[in-house]
């Protein structure tokens, strides 16, 4: 049965941009009182039985071919375990807007992946539009005031987040092929416990859940099931109803909604700076998917 129509903008697609926009914001609060490794695996453990749960609902197979469990594993070893981990602990320092921005390049490192994978062809508008992203990328790191020991070294933990988010992808883009999306997914997801529990576990047990504010408490629902299992839910189920291209263009959008959520908790505002970074990634991912690269390359 077809939740959502075959448009675009897509509802699904709307709604994981407003919940991943937040999600920075989110967690900028929910560090201010969890370490990451206990947001990470809390987060984690009520999301992979969430979305079990979910698949169980809505009747997803969920069986691994034969011969393919270590592909589903390192797959969600990578997504789940490693890409969650150097993000959350980047987010630390990163702002929640510059975070966005940079990890917006994930499209474009997701390419040229897959041009070594071979599941893609090299083009010229590929090459200028990862070239200008990763510009873009540069700039909105060195616009936190400078400064090494803190946004600087934040924000290219979330550079590398991006890169280790965009192999993972690549790695499950055959996977997928084979069944649901989602249910794909959720198969992948145990392979982050060898990750996630050694990381996380000492200190969740040591954590003093009573101490809590409300702000935080308000916080963690909106991480695990907004941005979570409901963002991560809606992200497939557009991705079966509209295709992988325009499900894409999504992570072009969340970088402006994650500033003004930025904005509205925090009451910060852009420098210069990362504004133009902002622009600039923009631009290269639009010209890396090809979609200004005739009129700005090639007028004829």
């Amino acid at each position: 049965m077809r939740l959502w129509p075959r448009s675009f903008p897509h509802p699904a697609l709307v709604f994981v941009v407003v919940a991943w926009g937040i999600n920075f914001s989110v967690i900028k609060i929910v560090l201010q009182e969890l370490h990451p490794a206990v947001a990470i695996l809390a987060r984690y453990l009520v999301m992979m039985v969430s979305l079990f749960a979910t698949c169980i609902f809505l009747k997803i197979p969920l069986k691994i071919p034969e011969g393919q469990r270590w592909k589903y594993l390192f797959a969600g070893f990578l997504a789940n375990g490693v890409y969650m981990v150097i993000f959350f602990e980047g987010m630390r320092t990163a702002g929640a807007a510059q975070g966005s921005i940079v990890l917006a390049t994930a499209p474009v490192w997701i390419a040229v992946f897959a041009i070594m994978k071979k599941q893609e062809v090299f083009t010229r508008h590929l090459a200028v539009g990862g070239v200008l992203a990763f510009a873009g990328a540069c700039a909105t790191i060195v616009a936190g005031g400078g400064k090494v020991g803190g946004d600087v070294v934040g924000a290219l933990l979330v550079l590398a987040s991006a890169v280790v988010w965009a192999w993972s992808v690549v790695l499950m883009r055959p996977l997928v092929t084979e069944g649901s999306a989602l249910g794909v997914f959720t198969l992948t997801f145990p392979g982050g416990l060898v990750v996630l529990l050694p990381y996380g576990a000492k200190a969740m047990v040591e954590t003093d859940w009573a101490s809590l504010s409300s702000k935080t408490w308000w916080a963690l629902p909106i991480l695990v099931f907004v941005a979570g299992v409901g963002a991560f839910t809606a992200y497939y189920r557009g991705l079966a109803d509209v295709g992988p291209a325009k499900t894409g263009m999504v992570q072009f959008f969340i970088p402006p909604t994650a500033a003004f959520f930025a904005w509205a908790v925090f009451g910060g505002s852009f420098v210069p700076l990362q504004a133009i970074g902002m622009a600039i990634v923009v631009l290269g991912t639009l010209v890396s998917s090809g979609r200004l690269w005739r009129p700005l390359l090639d007028p004829s």
